[in-house]
């Protein structure tokens, strides 16, 4: 397998945010007075925020306008991030183990911008890539695979060569999508979740998937 570029998502993979969106979701159901549906909620995970602010409204039929929803939500999770972001284990040293590799590094991630560069901020990942892509820079989210070809476009290397690093169902959909090779490290939140578009790969953990990687000839 030829491998120039790492492509990584980040809320649930690289970043321990899952359970701060879900605190900001929570407080977002009891202000519109709803009860939490859980098969609602497991369609938003690797989503655009926007897309899955979309999801809650359609699922709850709330009467409210979109864009309104988007704000509130959007506010309340960047709260919730604020001083609460950590690295999930491996994360910081698989990042290095590409860059020192020589590979292409990218970072793929549904979030805003403003909450992607948040979380890197906070979890000391600033800076470790060459490119970031986020929900704010395609029209699709995942499951579609416009933001992993745009990652692999800004980086300058041919899809077929990359690799992607994915939590949740969408994200590897996505990747498999634009014709990379995939590899799932479900989290907590994921790990029971239906991966319908299968994944080259599942690994426990992102220190896992150095060993991966070394078995494919990288860094070694």
């Amino acid at each position: 397998m030829k491998i120039a570029a790492l492509i990584f998502d980040m809320d649930g993979l690289l970043v321990d945010t899952e359970h701060l969106a879900y605190a900001a979701m929570d407080a977002f159901l009891v202000k519109y007075g709803l009860d939490r549906r859980q098969e609602i909620h497991d369609q938003m995970l690797g989503r655009r925020l926007p897309d899955a602010v979309a999801i809650i409204r359609e699922g709850y039929g709330l009467p409210h306008a979109l864009p309104d929803l988007i704000t509130d939500y959007a506010d309340m999770r960047k709260q919730a991030l604020i001083g609460n972001v950590v690295t999930l284990p491996g994360a910081k040293e698989i990042v290095q183990f590409g860059i020192d590799a020589g590979l292409r590094i990218g970072l793929a991630s549904s979030g805003m911008r403003d909450q992607v560069q948040l979380s890197l901020d906070e979890a000391g990942l600033a800076g470790m890539f060459e490119v970031q892509v986020t929900g704010d820079d395609v029209a699709h989210g995942k499951p579609a695979p416009d933001i992993y070809l745009k990652a692999a476009e800004e980086l300058g290397v041919a899809p077929a060569t990359c690799v992607v690093f994915e939590d949740a169902p969408a994200g590897i959909a996505s990747a498999v999508g634009a014709g990379m090779h995939a590899i799932a490290v479900p989290n907590d939140h994921s790990r029971d979740m239906p991966f319908t578009v299968p994944a080259d790969v599942t690994v426990e953990s992102l220190n896992d998937a150095i060993a991966w990687l070394q078995g494919q000839g990288v860094g070694v």
